[in-house]
């Protein structure tokens, strides 16, 4: 019991898609090298594709990234740059965040407490920037790319980029037009090896690292570069020149459109991140072909910030789970209406039927007692369709009494209860009826009251039944706002990442483990009572 639980601790603590390999602890705590791998992978979405292009590098993966030295910080000419700029939200994707709901992210959590802060209610927001958000949890970030097609200008995007301006600068990276070309566009076109690209065009480049992205159109590899530009990137990154913008006016057509369907070579021109940098390089210090130090940025941010960023990949799938569960429906109050009713139930109905047996020598008791236990004979699965037609002919489906009724009454704690009763000495009946006490006085102050130790069992089996009621919960009570616990983590786990999945299972175990904890006498003493009696 105990490995598995560490080994599941460990794996819950895992940020991205990865399951430590290494033993009992996720190595990231320890070593910084994979610690380096767990940054670089949650900056970029887990994609590669991503982190090619923000670093130039065709070859780049997160699965062979060696510890960057320290001491990287020359970034004198990048931060100049940034410091001349006005505000160029879409030059920039947010690091950190994703639209996926699989996987944590650091930004994309700050994000919903950046617009609950802002705007107070999911009710307030959806009205103020036409969204349709059922919680502030569900809220995830436009989806951003540096191709495809032009960004819609909406109220929600806006406040995206306004959120975006007040996140750290190493949690950004820019949407590298040259570096999406090297890196990804040209490998997957003209071929794998920068031997393919030599061959096709008669140049004799190292690597695809240096081959040219001119803000034109080239002579070199001219139909690659319109290839690119015209049917994948984005319209935002793309000015027209004169030729161009004479054309495109004349076309009536939408930006978007006659770049993609009529743009023709001497139209264009690239403005991405990338190009404005080398231009504006070459323009003010005479550096020419300048690249954006995307690598040495990173490796600076993640210098200074190991402990933060270690900090937030141990809680971090904690966070999205806790919020899942108690922010972002009613699972938790749902259970708790559900053990209340159940332990409710139980001492109730089942004390009541088990003290008419034993007080009232009934002729059938013995037949009664027989049909209570034949009841746990069979699998709870074997009346689940006839306890879900008579629940629908009542019309209680997706009610509490739906999850309630169904096991108000227990055959095997009748059972147990009636042998304990039995066991009561008569004598305390008599006295108590001399007194004048009523049946349901000694019900109450007699029976009950000497019974705690069996009671207490009960309870804690009402308990464990109720919380961890799934099957029956998910095919009775469907409607996800009747959903229990055990079934919002089913669903749950069925988007969610491995590391996740772990994360919500230890929470889920923790209510459970405390009571294990704290009532271990008045199990003992529920086990212990009945076997001496």
């Amino acid at each position: 019991m105990i490995i598995p639980f560490a080994i599941m601790l460990g794996g819950s603590m895992e940020p991205g898609r990865r399951i430590s390999d290494s033993g009992l602890l996720p190595r990231y705590l320890y070593d910084d090298e994979v610690l380096w791998s767990r940054y670089i992978q949650a900056k970029y979405r887990n994609k590669n594709d991503i982190l090619r292009m923000a670093w130039n590098d065709a070859s780049a993966s997160y699965e062979h990234l060696a510890k960057p030295p320290s001491g990287i910080d020359d970034l004198k000419l990048w931060r100049e740059w940034l410091g001349s700029q006005s505000r160029a939200d879409h030059l920039f994707g947010l690091g950190f965040s994703d639209v996926t709901i699989a996987t944590p992210y650091y930004n994309n959590r700050q994000f919903q407490k950046w617009l609950a802060d802002r705007y107070q209610t999911i009710e307030a927001l959806n009205a103020k920037l036409d969204t349709t958000f059922k919680s502030f949890t569900a809220v995830r970030p436009p989806n951003l790319a540096i191709t495809g097609a032009s960004l819609p200008e909406t109220p929600f995007v806006e406040e995206y980029f306004a959120f975006c301006q007040t996140t750290p600068e190493a949690h950004r990276y820019a949407w590298d037009a040259g570096g999406y070309y090297r890196a990804i566009f040209l490998p997957r076109t003209i071929g794998p090896e920068i031997a393919d690209y030599n061959r096709k065009f008669g140049t004799s480049y190292l690597s695809y690292a240096d081959v040219p992205f001119p803000p034109e159109v080239p002579q070199e590899a001219a139909e690659s570069w319109m290839l690119f530009v015209t049917k994948l990137l984005r319209p935002e990154f793309i000015n027209f020149t004169s030729q161009g913008q004479v054309r495109f006016v004349a076309s009536g057509l939408s930006k978007g459109d006659f770049i993609r369907t009529q743009a023709e070579s001497g139209d264009l021109k690239v403005v991405s991140a990338d190009r404005l940098f080398a231009e504006w390089a070459e323009r003010t210090h005479g550096l020419k072909d300048q690249r954006i130090p995307q690598y040495e940025i990173d490796a600076a941010a993640f210098q200074r910030e190991k402990g933060f960023w270690r900090g937030v990949f141990i809680i971090q799938n904690y966070q999205y789970v806790i919020d899942e569960i108690f922010i972002n429906g009613r699972a938790m109050k749902n259970t708790a209406i559900l053990v209340v009713l159940m332990i409710a139930g139980t001492l109730t109905v089942n004390p009541l039927a088990a003290y008419a047996l034993s007080r009232f020598k009934l002729k059938q008791s013995y037949f009664i007692l027989l049909f209570f236990l034949a009841t746990i004979s069979f699998p709870a699965e074997v009346t689940m369709i006839p306890v879900f037609l008579q629940l629908k002919e009542l019309n209680l489906l997706n009610t509490f009494g739906a999850l309630v009724l169904p096991s108000l009454a227990n055959g095997f704690a009748i059972f147990l209860l009636k042998g304990f009763f039995d066991n009561l000495p008569k004598e305390l009946y008599e006295a108590a009826e001399l007194d004048g006490a009523s049946e349901w006085r000694m019900f109450w102050l007699i029976a009950m009251n000497l019974s705690k130790p069996i009671l207490a069992v009960n309870v804690l089996s009402a308990f464990v039944a109720a919380y961890g009621a799934f099957f029956y919960a998910l095919i009775l009570a469907p409607d996800p706002k009747i959903w229990t616990i055990m079934v919002y983590i089913y669903q749950l786990q069925q988007v969610a990442d491995p590391p996740v999945v772990y994360a919500s299972l230890i929470i889920v175990a923790i209510p459970t483990l405390l009571i294990f904890i704290f009532c271990q006498n008045i199990i003992l003493r529920g086990i212990v009572v009945p076997s001496e009696k």
